[in-house]
């Protein structure tokens, strides 16, 4: 059995298409790390919703709420039957100290994502910004 197979066993899920994982404003439990499949996040935005992402295979999601004990700060909805890993605090904190590489790959993603809301912001202010000429 393969390491994906025996993590699969031990805390993996089917999730059908249209399956919501988790609820903005919601209590975080667990976080969700996508084996095979795609899910999107979306975030409430004034009186709609904006989608702020489409994440796939070996996309993790939910680990702010894990981390810092806060609500969900988005809605994930599965958008094609996905293979998901559910992964809970007490495994989560064990993964991260005996795994030094996954725990050295999630902060990397983390810190991409950071990135991506920095320009982001800096697109959104200067477009804001009244034009001085």
């Amino acid at each position: 059995m393969s390491r994906e197979e025996q993590l699969f066993w031990k805390f993996g899920k089917n999730f059908s298409k249209g399956t919501i994982l988790c609820r903005e404003g919601d209590a975080g439990h667990e976080m969700f790390i996508i084996q095979k499949g795609k899910v999107r996040v979306r975030k409430k935005v004034g009186k709609g919703e904006k989608v702020l992402a489409e994440l796939s295979d070996g996309e993790f999601i939910g680990e702010m709420a894990l981390l810092l004990g806060m609500d969900r700060s988005a809605t994930v909805e599965v958008i094609e039957d996905s293979k998901v890993l559910v992964v809970g605090p007490d495994t989560f904190e064990s993964l991260l100290k005996n795994s030094p590489e996954i725990a050295m790959k999630m902060l990397k993603k983390m810190a991409l994502r950071l990135r991506a809301l920095d320009d982001k912001l800096e697109t959104a202010l200067a477009e804001a910004s009244p034009k001085t000429e």
